[in-house]
């Protein structure tokens, strides 16, 4: 009997072309079902009159940027399209360009949700121009999806070697990512998994795990008030009379240079730092009557800068240190399994030590630390302070998903430019004396603040 050879332009089915191939199509299917779930959603919006859900577009959003930053980390990095453009020079101008696309997909990313934010607060107006930028955003993006899959793949195909796609099979499970390394597909799910969970059922996802979030019009109670504050070091006064309002359901950011003060403010409202003069009421209470436990348990928790886990306890173990006021009991045991839910690393590395964990593992741990605490008002310093930049992008998602909830944030942040775009107000401080205040679009757009801390 003669045996049928195989076609030599059929891969095994184990080989390092097919395993890359087939994950990439994957990627791409899962990513053309979410554009499909955006045209519904602007079909909702144009035609059905349905005001979006700002929470679902932002998940959305979220992924489609994790999808160009972490898939693919940055144009240069793109081993695919590297190897193919030393293999085709002919086919480099189309690769250049199709990498470039990320980069300019990244920042349409931001206009959109830029636009989203105009369109919920100026509803139906505002609707038109964020359904123009998301039609031509989703062309675009299955335009580029098409190219890859008609010319790309196929080129690639012909062209590779094994060896070729080996290299390329490898560097994508290493990843760039220092959080999560080859988990990063594990990432992916769970955000697909959160779209499902946010769609609704008659789009076909679960409707499940959505909390809608708190209107600017319910965000007028006033929840922290300080007056005249004025705190020293020695002889060395360090808050010169600063005034500051936070209300209920608000991001307030405070931004500033190193040494203007931010942080000694924080560890004043936390009891850290003693008051020379001023007051500080929370929900009407006199804070300055009452000790750092006090405020804890009262619901003031501060997340410090440089993290400052427990080092050589678990991490599970820091996350119950967060609770211990609540002591042991079944709804602390419920929310230390949502810290997992919200912070899936930390489930993975719950026997862990703290001081095993990454620098992006630890901030995520002491806001998990946090959390345990059932804050009222939750303090942020310097989240990002140290971080890679991938791992800031995903902190201040965390702080976005909070700020989502219907938590009330004050976040002291250098980095001026994502926290004043998260804040519905912010504060400039300059050497202990607020120097500037309002919306954070406004501060965003203020000549000073961008020539001083936006690099404009």
């Amino acid at each position: 009997m003669t045996q049928t050879p195989t076609p030599t332009n059929v891969a095994p089915d184990d080989s390092y072309s097919l395993q890359a191939i087939s994950t990439i199509v994957q990627e791409h299917q899962a990513l053309w079902r979410i554009l499909d779930l955006l045209d519904q959603l602007q079909h909702d919006m144009n035609i059905n009159e349905q005001r979006p859900d700002e929470t679902l577009f932002s998940t959305i959003f979220d992924y489609v940027q994790h999808f160009a930053r972490r898939v693919h980390s940055s144009p240069d990095e793109i081993v695919l399209y590297r190897v193919l453009g030393e293999k085709s020079p002919e086919t480099k101008p189309l690769l250049d360009k199709l990498a470039h696309g990320y980069v300019i997909g990244h920042e349409k990313i931001n206009e959109l949700r830029h636009l989203l934010t105009v369109c919920m607060e100026q509803w139906p107006d505002g609707r038109e121009d964020f359904s123009h930028a998301l039609a031509r955003f989703t062309e675009a993006l299955r335009k580029h999806i098409k190219k890859e899959e008609g010319v790309i793949i196929p080129r690639a195909r012909k062209l590779l070697s094994e060896d070729d796609w080996r290299l390329i099979t490898e560097s994508r499970d290493q990843s760039n990512d220092p959080l999560f390394g080859e988990r990063v597909r594990d990432e992916f799910r769970e955000l697909r998994h959160r779209i499902v969970s946010y769609t609704p059922e008659r789009l076909g996802g679960l409707g499940l795990h959505h909390v809608p979030r708190r209107s600017a019009q319910r965000a007028t109670e006033e929840m922290l008030s300080i007056k005249g504050l004025k705190t020293s070091y020695g002889q060395i006064e360090a808050l010169h009379g600063v005034d500051i309002r936070i209300n209920s359901g608000e991001i307030v950011s405070l931004v500033g240079a190193n040494g203007a003060g931010k942080s000694t403010l924080l560890m004043t409202i936390s009891g850290l730092q003693p008051t020379d003069s001023g007051s500080i009421n929370f929900e009407g209470k006199d804070l300055l009557k009452m000790s750092t436990d006090q405020r804890v348990a009262n619901g003031i928790v501060q997340v410090p800068e440089g993290r400052q886990v427990f080092k050589d306890l678990s991490v599970e173990d820091n996350l119950l240190l967060g609770a211990y006021t609540r002591g042991r009991s079944p709804e602390v045991e419920d929310d230390i399994e949502r810290m997992y839910e919200k912070f899936p690393i930390l489930r993975q590395k719950r026997r862990n030590l703290a001081g095993e964990l990454s620098g992006g593992q630890q901030q995520m741990l002491a806001m998990g630390r946090a959390l345990m605490a059932k804050p009222r008002l939750l303090l942020l310093d310097e989240p990002s302070m140290g971080l890679a930049p991938l791992i800031i992008e995903e902190i201040f998602n965390i702080v976005k998903e909070l700020k989502n909830e219907g938590m009330t944030i004050f976040l002291v942040e250098q980095n001026a430019s994502q926290a004043l775009a998260l804040a519905d107000r912010g504060y400039v401080l300059e050497t202990g004396r607020v120097v500037i205040e309002g919306s954070g679009r406004e501060l965003l757009s203020n000549e000073k603040v961008r020539e001083a801390y936006l690099g404009m």
